[in-house]
């Protein structure tokens, strides 16, 4: 499979384009926990599996870019997972011409401030501006770390149900 940036051989779901509305929810579009499932849903499906720990990164640089697109830019506008060589691509859209601005987190004053630094510190991130119509943040990561090779004797296979006790 190829995707649009051309991304070979991998698995890939694709979210509504700009502008569809996503998910029926005129200007806020889609929620930070749909787009987490489109996330898991996207790398369940690779073979061989995905360690847990890059499920669980993936997953929260997916929902930190939709939260911070509905908390600061007025909703997501598009929406896309793509995996190939190796990686997993999260795409997110907005509205909004403002660029992302990493913050100082202030952890006595519940504020926030952390998403941003969070998702550059896991992912290969690049923001595309998109002129009078807002911008698309892309997030790649890859699908395995020095901490999840798959012959590795603390390998957890990403899965919907965790293992029983004493099984991998």
């Amino acid at each position: 499979m190829s995707d649009e940036d051309g991304h070979e051989g991998g698995h890939g779901i694709e979210g509504e384009k700009k502008g569809e509305g996503l998910g029926g929810r005129g200007g806020g579009g889609l929620r930070p926990g749909e787009a987490r499932e489109r996330v898991y849903d996207a790398l369940l499906a690779v073979r061989p599996p995905v360690d847990v720990l890059v499920l669980a990164d993936a997953v929260l640089v997916a929902s930190e870019l939709v939260s911070n697109a509905v908390r600061h830019a007025g909703g997501v506008t598009g929406f896309r997972v793509s995996i190939g060589d190796g990686e997993v691509e999260i795409s997110v859209s907005d509205g909004s011409d403002a660029m992302p601005v990493e913050r100082t987190p202030r952890p006595l004053v519940r504020e926030g401030g952390y998403g941003w630094g969070l998702v550059r510190r896991l992912a290969r991130v690049e923001v595309v501006e998109e002129p009078g119509s807002g911008k698309t943040v892309r997030a790649r990561l890859p699908l395995t770390s020095a901490h999840s090779t798959y012959e590795h004797p603390g390998f957890v296979p990403a899965q919907r149900k965790p293992p029983r006790s004493g099984e991998r």
